[in-house]
């Protein structure tokens, strides 16, 4: 009887833990939906634009995130005084109530036609106001309101030329000096559709900048001049001017090509430049051809960014006890065997002296390129700021390196025959924003004082 007894009792133990587990497991699982469901965690936001200023027109790109019960409502202000617009709104469809209620990212834009809502000129705020699908506070979620102080400006920036050249030949180059009513960022000259950026003339003080513009030698016509600037709103102003185009003599010169020369030659580049076959004329005029346009491309590059200060100072100076060989802008016709196989043009002066003479910079700078440059040979680039570059190549030693800085005196290097040179020379060229310019201009003080130094 007692056996039996304990085995009740035993059985009527498991019944009654049984249903409390149950219970607890209940009570368990709804505890956890109720923490996900009243959660407290509020919303996230990453706005990726500059919104310290709005221009007549201004898009937003933002990040709302929320990684508990996702995003359920944006909305974006913009106030000043008593005003407050409404400039961007989101809602988004509960996906379901307790998984995936709402997105954890949500990413979007928005742009704003300030000149439409009314705004005064000057200090505004930007507001934010995000809302999740949390339960928490009564079931409207958790929120959080963001403001940021922003300027409205939609007025375009005043252009006011202050100088331009009247005659300009091609490859020739100058100066356009101009000045702004307030702070512009992105400016320069567009001349045909090229762009040269203009940079602050820090020194004589105000909102004044200059722009150097170099012509390019095939120059036929001009077909659109233009300054533009951009303020920290993004409102651009437009001004414009004329400039003459003087005809300029056409120069031919005759290269006669021979197999000595291809052998002699031929070999150095080849082992820059791996993919260049065929016979030996194939591969000179591949080199030619393709080889010079990828040197001009890595030309353009290192001129792409230069410094924004002014470091020449006077006429530019030319290799001592030098005498010219070629001229710029020379129009080159190659002959193989009496056979015509190419046409090019010659962008610099060739200066010759003795074999390996010393290659003194031309003016102060600091170097932006020291190395082998295909048909250039080994060369060096200068960069004497705001758009203003020497080039020295053929040279047999580089006696400098990349982002020193040179004074007149400093030697760059040594005359010399590499690349497609034909004998020891010195190959130098100007370069205003990664247009090839006449050297001869840049060493005649006459010139530089009544077309550059007198306008800057």
């Amino acid at each position: 009887m007692a056996r039996k007894g304990k085995e009740r009792n035993r059985r009527g133990g498991a019944s009654f833990l049984f249903p409390l587990i149950i219970i607890i497991g209940v009570v368990a699982v709804i505890a956890v939906l109720l923490v996900k469901l009243f959660e407290q965690e509020k919303p996230q936001l990453s706005i990726t634009s500059d919104f310290s200023h709005f221009g007549a027109s201004k898009t937003i790109d933002f990040t709302a995130t929320d990684g508990k019960s996702g995003i359920q409502n944006i909305e974006v202000f913009l106030s000043q005084g008593s005003e407050k617009i409404k400039v961007y709104e989101k809602n988004v469809i509960r996906a379901g109530f307790i998984i995936e209620q709402g997105p954890e990212r949500l990413e979007d834009s928005f742009t704003v036609q300030t000149k439409s809502l009314g705004l005064s000129e000057g200090r505004a705020d930007l507001h934010f106001t995000i809302r999740d699908f949390s339960w928490w506070n009564w079931m409207k979620g958790n929120e959080i309101t963001l403001s940021y102080p922003t300027i409205i400006d939609t007025e375009e920036p005043r252009i006011t030329i202050q100088s331009s050249p009247r005659y300009v030949k091609p490859g020739g180059a100058g100066v356009v000096v101009y000045k702004a009513n307030e702070e512009v960022t992105d400016h320069g000259v567009t001349i045909n559709g090229y762009f040269y950026p203009g940079y602050p003339l820090s020194e004589k003080g105000g909102a004044r900048y200059v722009a150097y513009i170099g012509i390019p030698f095939d120059t036929e016509r001009f077909e659109g001049i233009q300054i533009t600037a951009k303020d920290k709103a993004k409102n651009e102003g437009f001004a414009t001017f004329g400039m003459i185009l003087r005809k300029a003599p056409l120069k031919l010169d005759r290269i006669n090509v021979s197999d000595n020369f291809l052998r002699s030659k031929l070999p150095e580049i080849i082992q820059h430049y791996p993919e260049v076959s065929g016979s030996d004329i194939e591969k000179y005029i591949f080199i030619n051809n393709k080889v010079r346009a990828l040197n001009y491309e890595t030309i353009q590059e290192v001129c792409r960014n230069s410094i924004p200060q002014r470091l020449w100072q006077g006429r530019f100076s030319r290799l001592s006890r030098s005498s010219r060989r070629a001229g710029f802008a020379e129009h080159r016709t190659y002959y193989y065997n009496d056979r015509q196989i190419d046409k090019q043009h010659h962008l610099g002066i060739d200066l010759a002296s003795v074999r390996h003479a010393e290659v003194k910079a031309a003016n102060r700078a600091q170097v932006a390129f020291a190395d082998n440059l295909g048909i250039y040979g080994n060369t060096v680039i200068l960069d004497h700021g705001q758009g203003v570059f020497s080039l020295y190549s053929h040279l047999s030693q580089i006696k400098v390196q990349k982002d020193d800085r040179v004074n007149e005196d400093t030697v760059l290097g040594l005359t010399g025959t590499s690349g497609l040179a034909g004998g020891d020379h010195l190959h130098f060229s100007m370069i205003v924003n990664g247009i090839f310019v006449d050297p001869l201009e840049w060493w005649d003080s006459h010139w530089l004082k009544v077309n550059i130094l007198s306008a800057i």
